[in-house]
């Protein structure tokens, strides 16, 4: 018999052959409607089909032969004996009709009660060999297993698991053979088909998986060995890696992780396509996933007991419901699953030396997540892989490749190894540089941009949430043991870590060293990796925007290590934490010219200190002489170590940080004269006035440095009860009378009026009228006044000259408000007339304006009109360098000031007239409130 050109045809002819054999069925035809079936099976003799295309006739010659199956099992022995056919069909002329139609009948008597189960499964595994064509072979098999499904002898788990394995044996060599058939040029093509037929084999595995349930003896003795012994032998890549993807998908957890040694070795013995990396990745997941559900299930049966403990037990039936619903947790074997995977890593490095770093990297990827999930706080595991690491990066050398440069990011960052406990968390991330000197070695060998990027990621790490909350919430002053409750200490210790000895401190400043120490040029980057001999003597001029973000994440980890130490059991106390920051300072100078981004944080730290020693110093009784004078003299080193900070930072950045270092010194002699250190305070003002002197070139800056200075003098109480006081302020006036430009001279004075006038400080409970001796001297502050004026009248700048006078008619104005004429010595005489010199300006401004129209006239003379209609002259005030600035942002001077210019620096001109319009305003609505301003005249 011959079988059909195409497909469609055989398709046809299946459907019209098992029509015929239902109608036979019908009127019990048995031999005509075997003859039938035997023709419908003749078309999976067809050798031109591809796998899917078999598998569609093999789907049809399923359900009809499942028709016939049915006949057979309902007819017997009425109109014949299964025995009997049995032996019929095997006289069938051709072999694939035989076997299919041998394989039906025969478990169709496996069905009949006291049938020789064994014998009849045994004969059809035998006759099957008899089909060595791959296509025909595999989907012949498939049927007979489908068909035994259900059949097997009960309680025969050897038998069983050597059928389905013997079966499964057969299956894999049909399948490697398909490989091997037809021309070179088609391989791609088998293997592709070959990929489509794999779930034949597959299926196999999973049979016996079904078939041994938790028989771990079998599996381990038997069934493993055997399967593995077949998958090395067929030494075909594609059979290997997929029976090993299935052999860790189908069967138990438990036996994977009772027999992860043999699996494991196994890989070395596969073919060199074989992707290790894979199977690796796969048993760890499912061990891994095992893992996690067992620890669910021990939440779960915990929950249960304090559930029954807490609820009294009245009914006894209800009682037994409960336990009857709770399933007792299996305990998880005792396999040190760790130590497996790392010897497997050993034996690999020497097995297979052919493997490239890209192949390692992932499988250490994923044992590090296994010892994760199985052991999170055994970092010594972790520490031993990071060093297998190091040690493999080092025998490559220079022939690393550039790719490998992504893989070891997401391996020092422990990107894909998360798991709830550690995922995100500083304490686990702290605990690694701590416990693993090989992680800080492993990213000291990486190339300069990879470091960066891996301690930047770091550093996002153990800064994330860190925040002055913390303070609040768990109360930064008690250490963590003595902290009450356990639900409070777990809140502290998963968001920050915790340092308890100088020497940890010390490792994890070292993970910071590659962006700490000076970095290289390009053109010494070059030359180091020529030559590895080689030191970085300088530094780049110009820092990248990157490096500069990794140094000002390297200040909050100042501050966050500053809250762990005060945390601290061991080193809470001020001596250790003062120690503790002087470690930092000296680590942290070796950045160089980065070391502004790190030194204020430190100083910040310091001050913080000082407040806690303050805070000491008041809680010690009055016999604790000694004691005081401890904590004093640790005020005094601390600011002595402050000095120097700003000392050193000044000299490794230079001008740089000029604007910075005289802050510091400002804020500092601050926090001096609220301790009422008034000397240590006189010297800060000293060395900032240094500074100013020394290095503050620019006239903009020496403006805004003498405002700030007076701004801070000001609110200064200690200093006045020496002379340094006042001769600070005076020094303060004198600078400002000599700044470059006569406005900024004008400007300087009147303000410095402000620290001869003391107002009241509500944070030191301060209150006017109540508070007594405010430092007030109203005569120096009419001189100032007056020494501004003089400046303003000066100014060739008609417009700038005016507006100034109003400015200091403000000034005259506020402090005409706030005290009486014999105190501040500004009288209503003196306003008045600075009132009329105003005015007069005002006149020749206006006659100024008068005459630009007179210019215009000649051109269209609506235009400037339309001009000053469409300018709300209220939005625009005259700037510090006298430009023109136009505020119209909602009146916020933090808004884009646009200069006036055009016809609009015509209509400035307006601008001090406005501003002497609103004064005049304020001073009428006054009137009502403060009688004396009734003699104020406009």
């Amino acid at each position: 018999m011959s079988y059909s050109d195409s497909v469609e045809s055989a398709a046809s002819l299946m459907k019209q052959q098992t029509g015929m054999m239902n109608k036979c069925l019908g009127q019990n035809k048995l031999m005509e409607a075997l003859q039938h079936c035997s023709v419908m099976l003749t078309e999976l003799r067809n050798p031109n089909l591809t796998p899917k295309q078999y598998y569609e006739l093999y789907v049809m010659a399923f359900d009809s032969l499942s028709i016939l199956s049915t006949y057979l099992i309902d007819n017997h022995p009425k109109y014949h004996h299964l025995a009997d056919l049995y032996e019929l069909v095997q006289y069938t002329g051709n072999i694939i009709p035989r076997l299919y139609l041998m394989i039906t009948v025969g478990t169709s008597y496996l069905r009949i009660p006291d049938a020789p189960t064994v014998e009849i499964l045994k004969d059809m595994i035998e006759m099957c060999r008899g089909v060595q064509n791959p296509v025909r072979g595999l989907f012949l098999r498939y049927y007979l297993s489908q068909r035994t499904k259900e059949l097997l002898p009960k309680d025969e788990f050897e038998f069983n698991a050597n059928f389905i394995m013997t079966n499964f044996i057969e299956m894999n060599k049909l399948w490697v053979r398909f490989q091997h058939q037809g021309p070179l040029k088609k391989r791609e093509h088998r293997t592709k088909e070959r990929k489509e037929l794999q779930i034949l084999v597959g299926s196999q595995l999973v049979r016996l998986s079904q078939i041994i349930d938790d028989n771990f003896e079998m599996y381990r003795d038997q069934i493993l060995p055997t399967i593995l012994e077949q998958v090395v032998q067929c030494r075909d890549f594609v059979s290997q890696e997929y029976l090993l993807d299935v052999i860790c998908q189908v069967f138990s957890d438990e036996f994977h992780l009772q027999t992860a040694e043999t699996l494991l070795r196994t890989t070395l013995h596969l073919h060199p396509d074989v992707s290790i990396n894979r199977i690796v990745l796969i048993l760890i997941g499912r061990l891994n996933d095992y893992k996690a559900r067992k620890l669910e299930e021990e939440k779960e049966s915990k929950k249960h007991e304090e559930s029954k403990e807490k609820n009294d037990v009245e009914d006894s039936k209800a009682e037994n419901s409960d336990e009857s619903t709770v399933k007792k947790v299996k305990p998880i074997p005792d396999v040190n699953i760790f130590q497996e995977f790392a010897a497997y890593l050993d034996m690999l490095n020497q097995e297979r030396p052919d493997l490239s770093l890209q192949q390692y990297v992932p499988v250490i990827e994923s044992i590090i997540k296994l010892s994760l999930q199985w052991y999170p706080n055994n970092y010594s595991n972790l520490d031993a892989l990071f060093k297998f690491t190091t040690m493999k990066y080092k025998d490559y050398g220079k022939m690393i490749p550039k790719d490998i440069d992504y893989l070891m990011m997401k391996l020092l960052t422990f990107e894909e190894s998360w798991n709830d406990d550690n995922g995100n968390n500083p304490v686990f991330f702290y605990n690694v540089i701590i416990n693993c000197p090989s992680f800080v070695e492993l990213i000291t060998v990486q190339n300069v941009e990879t470091q960066r990027l891996v301690i930047s990621s770091i550093l996002d790490n153990l800064i994330v949430n860190i925040t002055d909350d913390i303070e609040v919430k768990t109360n930064i002053r008690t250490p963590l043991s003595e902290v009450e409750g356990e639900e409070e200490k777990s809140t502290i210790t998963s968001t920050l870590f915790v340092i308890e000895n100088k020497s940890d401190l010390e490792k994890l400043l070292k993970f910071t060293d590659p962006v700490v120490n000076k970095p290289l040029t390009k053109k010494m980057a070059s030359e180091e990796e020529n030559n590895p001999n080689i030191l970085a003597t300088s530094e780049p001029e110009n820092l990248d925007f990157t490096f500069n973000i990794l140094q000002e994440k390297l200040a909050k980890l100042c501050h966050v290590i500053f809250k762990s130490l005060s945390l601290s059991t061991n080193l809470r106390s001020i001596d250790s934490l003062v120690e503790c920051q002087l470690i930092m300072k000296n680590h942290f100078y070796r950045s160089g010219k980065n070391c502004l981004y790190t030194y204020p944080a430190i100083i910040t730290n310091f001050w913080k200190l000082i407040r806690r020693c303050n805070i000491e110093l008041q809680n010690q009784g009055e016999d604790k002489e000694e004691e005081k004078k401890n904590i004093e003299n640790n005020i005094k080193h601390i600011f002595k170590f402050i000095s120097r900070s700003m000392g050193d930072m000044f000299n490794a950045c230079g001008s740089k940080v000029v604007d910075i270092v005289y802050k510091l010194n400002l804020e500092c002699a601050a926090l001096a004269d609220q301790l009422h250190l008034s000397e240590i305070a006189y010297d800060f003002f000293s060395q900032a006035f240094t500074i100013y002197e020394e290095s503050i070139n620019d006239s903009k800056n020496q403006f805004q440095a003498l405002i700030s200075m007076a701004q801070v003098l000001q609110k200064t109480r200690s200093l006045h009860t020496d002379d340094y006081y006042d001769s600070l302020i005076v020094r303060c006036t004198l600078h400002g009378s000599k700044l470059l430009k006569k406005q900024d001279q004008c400007r300087a004075v009147y303000l410095c009026s402000h620290m001869w006038w003391a107002t009241e400080l509500s944070a030191i409970g301060e209150e006017e009228g109540v508070t007594p001796n405010f430092f007030r001297d109203g005569k120096r502050v009419l001189e100032c006044l007056q020494r501004a004026l003089r400046v303003s009248d000066s100014i060739m700048d008609s417009v700038q000259s005016c507006e100034l006078m109003i400015e200091i008619l403000n000034r005259c104005l506020y402090y005409f408000i706030h005290g009486n004429e014999k105190d501040t010595h500004i009288t209503v005489k003196y306003i008045n007339g600075l009132i009329e010199l105003i005015k007069t300006n005002i006149k020749s401004l206006e006659t100024e304006a008068g005459s630009y129209s007179a210019a215009d006239a000649s051109q269209d003379v609506s235009e400037l009109g339309n001009v000053v209609s469409s300018l709300n002259l209220n939005s625009y005030i005259i700037g510090q360098d006298g430009s023109f600035v136009d505020i119209s942002n909602d009146g916020n001077l933090t808004g884009t000031h646009k200069r006036v210019d055009g016809n609009k620096t015509k209509i400035a001109l307006q601008i001090p007239i406005q501003h002497f319009k609103r004064t005049c305003e304020y001073i009428s609505g006054q009137r009502e409130v403060d009688e004396r301003f009734q003699v104020i005249q406009f």
